[in-house]
């Protein structure tokens, strides 16, 4: 497969699965966006480590593939693999930290276990490694450094409001993100949640988690005009927490999300107001 052909395949994956993010990134000068698509291609690739497994050994078997990947790109070493391939051109073109994509891989392990969070700090610690390192990565392609704290932090808030956004689905799967400690405030325990799935009111539990993400936002909005490729798209989180108010803290809620078009626009107001 041509680099040609490496490049369009994560373009399309990220665009397939990932299309906020791909939408955002399309306004990067064309080597940036290439870097950020790989890095969003690697995402998506262990991301879905949990749903393209049978049973959690399996996912491990996966998740550790892709740590002796990357662990072969830094020694020299590139797999037969259009996302690796791709991800090795960022990392050398934008010197990329092997550390970030250890701690993303890391952050994943907690995806193929069967418990809810212990905390607040738990839930924290998992999205800062997961979609805030993304973020940190994400600001360096765009050629920002020095800014990795601000950058976990936007990146949390959008890790939180996916874990909201996704709840019913995860639920679906008897699966719990929200954290032990805001479900005993709200009367209940993560297994009566996994079995009562939506007939459960979670509202209490939402709303404390949305309030935290909320009040996140509030204080890093502001993003400078490179990084806006790789962070204008964390304004949706804004608008998925507003509508999530509006309707009591429902995460069954229909309309939630809002139409494409509708996101696209988001994206395009934080582009030029470079706020989220």
């Amino acid at each position: 497969m041509s680099t040609q052909s490496h490049s369009d395949y994560c373009a399309g994956q990220v665009r397939t699965y990932d299309y906020d993010r791909y939408f955002s990134a399309a306004f990067a000068p064309a080597e940036t966006r290439r870097g950020l698509f790989a890095l969003y291609a690697f995402n998506i690739e262990i991301a879905s480590a949990r749903e393209r497994v049978s049973e959690a050994l399996l996912g491990e078997l996966r998740l550790q593939w892709w740590r002796d990947a990357i662990g072969e790109i830094y020694n020299g070493s590139i797999k037969q693999h259009a996302v690796v391939a791709e991800l090795a051109h960022a990392i050398e073109t934008f010197s990329l930290p092997r550390d970030t994509f250890e701690c993303m891989i890391d952050g994943r392990l907690f995806d193929l276990e069967e418990d809810a969070p212990e905390d607040i700090n738990a839930l924290d610690n998992y999205i800062t490694a997961t979609a805030g390192e993304l973020v940190c990565a994400s600001y360096r392609i765009c050629g920002i450094v020095g800014q990795d704290d601000q950058a976990r932090q936007q990146g949390s808030i959008w890790g939180g409001t996916g874990l909201l956004r996704a709840l019913p689905f995860h639920l679906s799967q008897r699966r719990v993100y929200l954290p032990k400690d805001l479900l005993r405030k709200a009367g209940t325990t993560a297994s009566v949640v996994a079995d009562s799935g939506p007939r459960i009111n979670l509202s209490p539990a939402t709303a404390e988690l949305a309030g935290i993400l909320h009040a996140r936002l509030n204080d890093n909005r502001k993003i400078e005009k490179r990084a806006r490729p790789a962070a204008a798209y964390l304004a949706l989180s804004r608008n998925y927490l507003r509508r999530l108010q509006r309707n009591g803290y429902d995460v069954f809620a229909q309309g939630l999300e809002g139409p494409r078009s509708l996101r696209q626009f988001g994206i395009l107001r934080s582009m030029v107001s470079g706020k989220i």
